[in-house]
């Protein structure tokens, strides 16, 4: 009967000694899986904040480019205008 017990205290002994190394390993596990969340948010906010930079960035270009587009249908409009003076010009030089 004794030597039944000791071998059960032994297998215990042996399963609580595997039991605590999984625990660690697990734990480990679960903390480097822990810095690699921590690192994926930083990232996902970098990006984020980078977006919204991007986006800051288009609106100002687009604005850039409205403001370009204007003032090239007025430079077509003031070109129009030469030309057809220009035109006069020539018309009136050519009658006698």
């Amino acid at each position: 009967m004794m030597l039944i017990e000791k071998q059960q205290k032994k297998q215990m002994k042996l399963k609580i000694k595997e039991k605590i190394i999984l625990d660690k390993e697990q734990q480990k596990i679960i903390a480097e899986l822990n810095k690699v969340i921590e690192k994926l948010e930083t990232d996902n906010k970098e990006m984020a904040n980078i977006e919204k930079q991007h986006k800051y960035m288009n609106g100002e270009l687009h604005k850039e480019i409205a403001k370009l587009n204007k003032k090239i249908e007025e430079l077509k409009k003031e070109n129009t205008i030469f030309k057809e003076h220009l035109q006069a010009e020539m018309l009136k030089s050519k009658k006698p």
